[in-house]
């Protein structure tokens, strides 16, 4: 240390070093611009507490607006299923400390223009959640949800105590109660009749809302989480597919065959489109739901028309039908999910089979799905692949320039194409009152 030099300090009055401006100064005055990004999300900042986040992972946003005395409100929801075992979950976190409620601006200043824009920025926190843990949970309310008595066991018990002839009838068709198909009339008047048929009844008998609510509830389709606040919340895979199949469903021979270039050959139009995009993105999951999707195309393809419904091979013949490529568990699973006792595929089973398919359509494309590849698939015409989405809740409309370029078609093709979206709030199918009254 003593042999050392030691720098001397630079002196108050001496010169500084040169720098350098990192760019140009703008000449006169500086003009600044706001933007509000309510509509498209713009940038962001994410906060991971704890977490060994991906370098690449693809999001999904979605946003939600809150009518609020004060004002509107907009929360914004990110999420991604990519990862093969975890959910990526990013949120705005209102904790109520001071640091929640700053507001944070990003700027973009162009020296050329003089013009700086400015335009708020959102504040999220990514957290992860093991896929098992939320199945469970999900697994464990719909459990919970299947205990309690329904709306259908109280007006079957009514209708057999005080209804008429009528009325005990309408309920047993219900049974075999279908989506419509053009006559919206017969089903729909269903509640009203009953009422009709119920002159004696006490003050205790179901209104026609509820009843409405039970002809609703015995419909063809997937339980929707009517109290969901984002759209992937509402049809979740354990509901549509079910952890048993998702279990059972094996995707390595399609992930090594896209893999290595050679490519995949199946039955399914809508199939066949997405398999190669899915394995790119490494969406395994996805990737299980599109096989679910196949099955149920293979399902309706190889029932055959018989007295009254639709018949599945006997047990025997029905692991050949199907496939060799499909596990005899797996085969036998599904058949049992959507088939009676007797392997008969009534309209009711039909209807359920193909609205189950066109909800894990809607998991697949992030919710907006171009039905036109579904309605080929289960050889139907317009009219119906469009009352089946729409029985789920989503909006149907033609293609928009956006959706255009995005499925590569021209203006005159796109009528030949229907984008369903599923959207908040759900917009199902108006039930109608029936035929007016005779005078």
């Amino acid at each position: 240390m003593g042999n050392e030099k030691k720098r001397k300090r630079q002196e108050q009055n001496g010169e500084r070093p040169a720098k350098k401006a990192a760019v140009p100064q703008a000449e006169g005055n500086v003009r600044v611009q706001y933007i509000d990004n309510d509509d498209v999300p713009g940038p962001i900042i994410a906060s991971t507490p704890g977490l060994k986040f991906p370098s690449q992972i693809t999001f999904k946003s979605y946003k939600r607006t809150k009518v609020l005395p004060t004002g509107n409100i907009t929360e914004l929801l990110l999420q991604s299923s990519e990862h093969s075992r975890l959910d990526y979950t990013a949120r705005e976190e209102k904790d109520g400390s001071s640091e929640s409620k700053l507001k944070d601006y990003v700027g973009v200043y162009d020296p050329a223009t003089g013009k700086m824009q400015i335009m708020p920025v959102k504040r999220v926190t990514v957290r992860s959640t093991l896929r098992s843990e939320t199945e469970e949970l999900q697994n464990r309310q719909a459990r919970i949800e299947a205990a309690q008595s329904t709306f259908t066991a109280k007006r079957h018990a009514l209708a057999a105590e005080f209804g008429s002839k009528r009325s005990r009838k309408a309920i047993e068709d219900m049974t075999q109660n279908a989506i419509q198909r053009g006559d919206a009339t017969k089903d729909e008047g269903m509640a009203e009749n009953v009422l009709q048929g119920m002159s004696g009844a006490t003050d205790d008998m179901p209104t026609t809302a509820q009843l409405a609510a039970a002809v609703d509830e015995s419909k063809p389709r997937p339980r929707a989480n009517l109290s969901a606040e984002y759209p992937i919340d509402v049809y979740p895979i354990d509901v549509v597919v079910g952890k048993e199949l998702m279990a059972l469903i094996e995707v390595n021979d399609w992930v090594t065959a896209s893999e290595s270039g050679k490519g995949v050959e199946v039955g399914s139009r809508f199939v066949a489109k997405r398999i190669t995009k899915l394995v790119k993105n490494k969406q395994y999951q996805k990737l299980k739901v599109l096989c679910f999707i196949l099955l149920c195309v293979k399902l309706n393809d190889i029932a055959k028309p018989g007295k009254g419904a639709k018949r599945l091979p006997p047990k025997g013949k029905f692991e050949a039908a199907i496939g060799e490529d499909v596990p005899a568990a797996l085969g036998n699973t599904i058949r049992r999910r959507f088939a009676t006792e007797n392997n008969d595929l009534p309209r009711w089973n039909i209807d359920n089979l193909i609205t189950h398919a066109c909800a894990s359509a809607l998991i697949v494309d992030d919710f907006e799905v171009d039905v036109n590849d579904l309605k080929e698939d289960f050889k139907l015409d317009n009219k119906m692949i469009k009352q089946y989405f729409a029985e789920l809740g989503c909006r149907l409309n033609l293609p928009t320039e956006a959706d255009r370029t995005k499925l590569k078609i021209t203006k005159a093709e796109s009528s030949s194409h229907t984008i369903a979206k599923l959207k908040l709030p759900l917009k199902f199918p108006q039930l109608g009152r029936g035929p007016p009254k005779k005078r």
